[in-house]
This record gives C-alpha cells, structure tokens and sequence, in this order.
C-alpha cells in the first residue's frame, strides 16, 4: 500500500512530560537530519516544569501544543497525530522523548517499501547493543518480546524484513495508515499500546517493517523507570487489555503469560514488581467485566 508523494510532508511528533533536556537533545537530533522540509510537532504532556517555556525559546521554529494534564503515551500521541493529521501530513514520525537519531534515519526511514518503517534501536549508552529490532510473537510463553533485546549489534540485525510488532519508541507511519487504522487505544495510557496498535496495522493489511539502515539511540524508560510500581501496574492492566481485546488471544494465553511473568520475576529476585503488576491485571479484569456488562446491557442480555 506504499504511496509515492512527488511532495511528502514529514511531521515529527516528540511528547514531553517534565524532561526538557531530553526532550531538547532530541529535538536538536531531528533538525540536524538530511532532511530540510522536516517539521517538528512537541505535545507537552501537562508539565508543571516550565518545560513548554524552554522549548519554545530555543526552538521557536517548533509547533507546541501544551495539554492542561498528563494524558499518557497514547492519549500525548493521539493528540500530536491529530494536529499533524489536520496539517497535512503525509508521513508522521513518532519518536521518544529519550532518544536522539543520525542524521539519515529520518529519510532512510521514509524511503522504505514499508507502510509503518522501524528502526534500528539501539541504546544510547551501549550503542553497540540492541535494545529493539522490532518485535515478534513467541509462542511460549505466548506474548510480544522485542527482537535483539541486549543482544550485539551484528549480521543477524543488518536485513530489512516484515515485521508482526514494534515497540513505538520510533515510528515511520504513513498517512493512510493512520487514516484507517486510528491512532494509539487510550485505555492504554502507557506500555503496550504500541502492539495494540501494530496488531489493529496487521489486521488492516498494511505492512510494517525493519528498516536496519536507520538508527536511533534510546536511554530507555527515563519517565516511569524501570523497576517502579506504577510501570508494573500499567504493564499488568495493559497485558490483560492486549490479550482479551476483541477475544483476539485465548484466556489460556493470558494466564500462562502472567503465571510466566511472576515465577520468572519471583526466581530472578525481582518480587518488588509483582505486588503493583497484579494490581494492575485485577484492574484489568475488572475493566474487562464491566466492558462485559455494558455489552449485554445494550444488547438486552
């Protein structure tokens, strides 16, 4: 479904939440792309930092659209997706916060046969490892693993390939895709909303792929960290919301995957984890249920 513009209009969307140094290095490595007609789109995710106020002054040349609060990663991207939508936008690059590009990767990316291209991610301490090549299905434990995880950058992640998943840390998305498909589930607010919305990019018929050829450098989980409760919490809603969404996997997945994820948690001494992630899935049981009740309610069951 790949469409040839004589003239492409290329957004960038870059959300920030409290982390203008971040978000500034980021934005510094967008406008030194081999890219001139490139355009560059800051939601502020509701920063109480001065955050809007730094950015605007060293980047005047930046669109900013300031939220009055935080709406997560979905709903900071649906709101950037929609004004590049309004503005024309051929192509839109979502791109993290905590993350700074080659000059290339921008048009490395736009020039691929893929509707939804990937980059090389790597991280911006080691940049000699992978931190995401893509992501595929495992059949077990059923569930989404990024490719290369912490493996050496080598052969093996120098071919451009299809893709089924891909975390949206970096994104290269056409237009058309955007148009049909929808921007990111807002029930999601943070993690896992990326393969939601890869899953619903697949479904449509579109193509997503590997572009090797276009890196980025990622310093990985800088908003919520890493091992924090709240990112357990939203990483258990969100598996219960990933799997059961629309019956697309079996309850049997579901529960194998989270029994999975507390005994390796539980082995590798990481239990801290475990108390805020399934909080998090009885919320999202609870969520399931009620979404239940309203189905039958309108259905006269």
């Amino acid at each position: 479904m790949k469409t040839t513009l004589l003239f492409p209009k290329i957004i960038c969307i870059i959300v920030n939440w409290e982390r203008p140094a971040d978000t500034i290095k980021c934005i510094a490595s967008v406008f030194n792309s081999n890219m001139p007609e490139l355009q560059v789109l800051v939601v502020d995710n509701g920063s109480r930092d001065g955050s809007s106020e730094q950015i605007s002054r060293l980047f005047p040349q930046v669109t900013l659209v300031s939220l009055l609060q935080n709406l997560g990663f979905a709903g900071g991207y649906n709101e950037g997706i929609k004004h590049a939508l309004k503005s024309g936008a051929s192509h839109i690059f979502l791109l993290n916060n905590d993350t700074v590009i080659e000059p290339e990767t921008i048009s490395r990316l736009m020039h691929s046969p893929w509707d939804v291209a990937v980059p090389k991610i790597v991280f911006h301490d080691k940049p000699d490892y992978i931190w995401s090549a893509g992501a595929r299905w495992r059949a077990f434990p059923p569930g989404v693993v990024m490719i290369g995880f912490r493996q050496h950058d080598g052969r093996l992640y120098t071919v451009s390939h299809r893709l089924e998943y891909a975390t949206a840390c970096a994104l290269m998305i056409q237009r058309q895709v955007l148009e049909i498909v929808g921007g990111f589930d807002p029930e999601f607010v943070n993690y896992m909303e990326d393969y939601d919305f890869a899953y619903r990019v697949k479904e449509a018929g579109f193509s997503m792929g590997f572009v090797p050829e276009a890196k980025v450098f990622h310093k990985v989980s800088r908003t919520l960290g890493e091992y924090t409760p709240q990112r357990w919490k939203y990483q258990g809603k969100n598996t219960v919301l990933f799997y059961r969404k629309n019956q697309r996997f079996s309850w049997l997945e579901l529960w194998t995957f989270l029994i999975w994820v507390t005994l390796r948690e539980t082995i590798t001494g990481r239990c801290v984890i475990l108390p805020g992630f399934w909080q998090g899935v009885l919320e999202g049981l609870k969520l399931l249920n009620q979404k239940e009740r309203d189905h039958r309610g309108e259905h006269g069951l």
